[in-house]
């Protein structure tokens, strides 16, 4: 997926985007209290389109909306929309480039991770643009399954799919305290709240373990069959590894408090690409269990 691709994409759609949208007052409200949008708070809204969420968010009496996107003609629908609006500002940029000014309370992608070629790469940058406390938002109006639908036609070459809530977790987690996550037949969300650095956590879990106290109980039963001590196998494994990277995380804190930022950022990335793989392989077991 290429970014030029997506750019052109939208720009021969943004003249038609306002009159073909369908979207839910209820569900966006819902979203949008899970996402804690206050009185008073610097609002980013990534991939805003030609600003379809601004009247949510200054309905709620914000102090600012930033909405930024990569379109150049959706960027300008929404800056013409609200160019008598003085909370308001539109960036037409990549969010993953674009130097800011500010930092926010709130980040909103609203209708859109599924567009960025690297979601990895957008969380991170993400997390350096809020403020302490800070809150990240990644939500649909619409189930897991009808999105990926509606991408499966036309938008097919600008979409990767949208990755299961818990896979999206663990992109969190190197950074956020996860405290939402839903994925049903209305909506999906995933929302976070950045992390003190130097909190000695990974992903709001603590996990007690050391190689002194951890048993290796993994042995299955004496006439199991193949597919079963496989299950056992990949349950220890899933839990092993869960806790080793806890304490890979425990350890790029200790760099962080030292001082040493680029090998702390390297090493989290590396338990984020860790945590990836543990998650499929969990996913894996499920589909196991069910064969079984």
């Amino acid at each position: 997926m290429e970014k030029q691709d997506i750019i052109e994409f939208f720009d021969q759609r943004a003249a038609q985007w306002d009159a073909e949208m369908i979207k839910s007052d209820t569900i966006i409200g819902t979203i949008l209290d899970n996402a804690e949008v206050n009185e008073g708070m610097d609002v980013l809204d990534v991939a805003c389109g030609t600003g379809v969420m601004f009247d949510y968010y200054l309905a709620r009496n914000v102090a600012s909306v930033t909405g930024i996107d990569i379109s150049s003609e959706m960027a300008k629908i929404a800056t013409d929309k609200y160019q008598n609006e003085p909370k308001v500002q539109v960036i037409c940029g990549d969010v993953e480039e674009v130097k800011f000014d500010r930092k926010f309370d709130r980040i909103v992608v609203y209708n859109a991770f599924p567009h960025f070629p690297q979601p990895k790469r957008l969380i991170k940058t993400l997390v350096g643009l809020l403020k302490e406390d800070g809150r990240l938002t990644i939500a649909h109006g619409a189930s897991r399954e009808a999105i990926d639908n509606h991408h499966s036609g036309a938008a097919s070459k600008v979409s990767n799919g949208l990755m299961a809530a818990d896979s999206l977790k663990k992109l969190f987690d190197p950074y956020m305290d996860v405290e939402i996550m839903i994925s049903n037949r209305k909506m999906y969300q995933v929302s976070g709240v950045k992390r003190d650095p130097l909190a000695h956590s990974h992903g709001g879990m603590v996990h007690s373990h050391s190689h002194g106290n951890h048993h290796h109980d993994h042995a299955p039963a004496e006439n199991a069959t193949p597919l079963e001590e496989l299950l056992v196998l990949m349950k220890y494994m899933v839990s092993h590894n869960d806790a080793h990277a806890q304490e890979v995380a425990n350890l790029a804190q200790e760099l962080l408090s030292a001082g040493k930022t680029g090998a702390y950022d390297q090493l989290m990335d590396a338990v984020s690409d860790f945590d990836m793989v543990n998650a499929k392989l969990a996913a894996i077991l499920e589909e196991l269990k069910v064969e079984l």
